[in-house]
């Protein structure tokens, strides 16, 4: 089996999913074996995206002496086995700024025989022939995978059996998905999996756990729609989510059930980046439009308690840093009365929250 690990510095630490263990352990006490690693064995080559040394585990458990391990230590190496290959999976990192997952692939499964691919990314592709952040997240996913494969720039997946794990998992400065984000980046790879031949294409749907990003190098953020993050000058990430995002509807604080996943995901990150700083302030604040007939002190009232439900939902979902909510009202300066009408859309970019951490 092969492990394409792309570990850049805009996504969790890489991990090995149930899933990804699962597909290990079967490996391990597979009889369908090569002739690679020590003697015939299953081997697990473990390829970062961007290129580097491809290290091999054995995952075939033997003894000492070279020999097949069929007695009683067999589950102990098996364990010890599928350990290693998840250890060198999670010290996978990017040694190069931008992320091409299509060139990744590629070159990991050239002149290799088809057998399992497990992509460990969070397949925000930002290099190479699908780079995001031309493609945008209104594409047709057929279409994409059709123009690049007419293009001869898919990779030959004939024959493997590939699984996505961690897609749409984010640190750093990339903005977290909300999910209709996240279903068209699994829609868009299945696809391009598809096309490239595979003999099956499955996305794993578990949440990768949120941990500091074992890459350095920075690399660029794929704009996400209604959510934008900036790293300040000491390092703070502000997080911009607008109110298409978070669901609010006219007069309303209640946040959707899509929004909820959104900030569950944004406090995972914020979480992860702010272990070891459990006293840093996380400050939310709350944005409104000018509405004909709305005061100022309705609108601060109304930005408060948003701004209120936005904290709420990040506490609940595990942030213990202290949660500092409030709400700003209409921008001082900022209307959304343009040649003296109304202007949806201008208040639709006026009305958001900021999350500064």
């Amino acid at each position: 089996m092969v492990v394409v690990v792309s570990g850049t510095a805009n996504e969790p630490k890489p991990f090995a999913t149930a899933a990804t263990l699962k597909i290990l352990r079967d490996a391990a006490n597979s009889t369908d074996v090569s002739a690679q690693g020590s003697g015939k064995s299953s081997v697990a080559l473990v390829s970062a995206a961007d290129g580097g040394d491809v290290p091999s585990v054995v995952l075939t458990p033997r003894r000492a002496d070279g020999a097949l391990e069929h007695g009683l230590n067999r589950p102990a190496l098996i364990d010890k086995n599928v350990q290693l290959a998840a250890d060198v999976i999670g010290a996978t990192a990017a040694h190069r700024a931008g992320l091409d997952l299509l060139g990744g692939i590629d070159q990991a499964v050239r002149g290799i025989d088809p057998g399992t691919l497990v992509v460990d990314s969070s397949g925000l592709s930002t290099a190479g022939a699908f780079d995001l952040r031309q493609v945008g997240w209104t594409a047709d996913p057929a279409a994409i995978a059709k123009q690049l494969k007419t293009a001869g720039q898919l990779p030959h997946l004939g024959g493997w059996h590939v699984l996505f794990t961690g897609l749409g998992a984010v640190a750093g400065a990339q903005p977290p998905l909300p999910t209709p984000a996240r279903d068209k980046l699994g829609a868009y790879w299945r696809a391009i999996c598809q096309a490239a031949g595979a003999a099956s294409c499955d996305v794993d749907q578990s949440r990768v756990p949120a941990r500091r990003p074992e890459a350095t190098i920075a690399t660029p953020a794929v704009p996400v729609p209604g959510v934008q993050s900036v790293v300040g000058p000491s390092g703070r990430i502000s997080t911009t989510v607008a109110d298409s995002a978070l669901g609010f509807a006219g007069d309303s604080a209640d946040l959707s059930p899509a929004a909820r996943d959104l900030l569950r995901s944004l406090a995972e990150g914020i979480s992860a980046r702010l272990a070891d700083r459990p006293d840093a302030p996380v400050t939310v604040r709350g944005y409104a439009a000018d509405p004909p007939g709305s005061t100022a002190a309705g609108r601060q009232e109304l930005a408060t308690l948003r701004a209120q439900a936005v904290a709420g939902a990040l506490k609940a979902s595990g942030v213990t840093n202290p949660l500092d909510a409030a709400g700003i009202g209409t921008q001082p300066g900022a209307t959304a009365v343009v040649g003296g009408r109304f202007d949806e859309q201008t208040a639709t970019r006026m009305r958001r929250v900021e999350i500064t951490y």
